[in-house]
């Protein structure tokens, strides 16, 4: 994948279930590159917000998120209002994405920005 068109932009990855994804911060929300995977069947948990599941469905329905062997992949890149929206929406289940989202070095972008800001 060619890296991030924002040249500041760290690529942060997702590693978790059996599927992996690849994403960035833009200053229009939290890219997630196309080929990234996500997991097929959402967790049916009373903490999985009905705005996940309806994300999932219409991303299904628009042919942003298509079937791929045991998994979704993305179609095309996709800009998500958050890093913890992506992650829940690619692992079926809520998700903290400042924790989940994490650097080629294991960093978790909740690291990256407190050094960002200085903390």
């Amino acid at each position: 994948m060619a890296p991030p068109k924002e040249s500041h932009a760290v690529q942060l990855f997702l590693k978790a279930k059996g599927i992996e994804a690849r994403g960035y911060e833009s200053p229009k929300g939290f890219v997630v590159r196309a080929g990234s995977q996500a997991v097929r069947d959402e967790k049916q948990a009373a903490s999985t917000p009905t705005c996940v599941r309806d994300m999932r469905a219409e991303l299904a329905k628009q042919g942003v998120l298509t079937e791929k062997g045991i998994a979704y992949e993305l179609s095309q890149d996709y800009t998500f209002s958050s890093p913890s929206m992506a992650a829940a929406v690619l692992l079926g289940r809520s998700a903290n994405g400042r924790i989940e989202w994490k650097s080629a070095e294991g960093k978790t972008l909740k690291s990256i920005q407190d050094a960002e800001l200085g903390a």
